[in-house]
């Protein structure tokens, strides 16, 4: 499971890159791994990577994405809130998506945010994915700093 988020992280950094038409990220990192229990009966836990990426060409403008593993029978939907919060500057922003996520035949599921002039310096990204399935879980909720330059 985790080789499989690990490869979904390259494919989201890839698919960012490919979609702003760019040859290479100035800044990519991984912020956080997170894992909670999946919402199916019987299935893998939940688990989710959030990346970051600042891409030449586009000034002031960091990609966000929050990638999820595949659950074995997939047919749930993941519901991520982030909010990203600069510590040196104060400047905040929070958006949600949702995606269906997929059996382990796909590739999980994705949400990609836009976070302009968030600024260089320390980041904290929270981030509360609401898993709905066939079975009610509590939200799944975590956070990391990552230094962006």
């Amino acid at each position: 499971m985790v080789g499989r988020v690990a490869v979904g992280a390259a494919v989201v950094t890839a698919g960012m890159l490919a979609s702003q038409g760019v040859a290479a990220a100035d800044f990519s990192a991984v912020v956080m791994n997170c894992s909670g229990v999946g919402p199916n009966v019987v299935d893998v836990p939940y688990s989710a990577q959030v990346v970051v990426g600042q891409y030449s060409g586009r000034p002031g403008w960091t990609g966000i994405a929050v990638h999820s593993g595949a659950s074995v029978w997939g047919g749930y939907t993941s519901r991520p809130t982030l909010t990203w919060t600069n510590l040196a500057t104060g400047v905040s922003d929070t958006a949600t998506g949702q995606y269906p996520v997929s059996s382990v035949f796909g590739t999980g599921g994705q949400a990609n945010f836009d976070a302009w002039n968030i600024g260089g310096g320390p980041v904290r990204f929270d981030l509360t994915a609401v898993n709905t399935g066939l079975f009610p879980v509590p939200p799944v909720t975590c956070s990391g700093v990552i230094d962006i330059p």
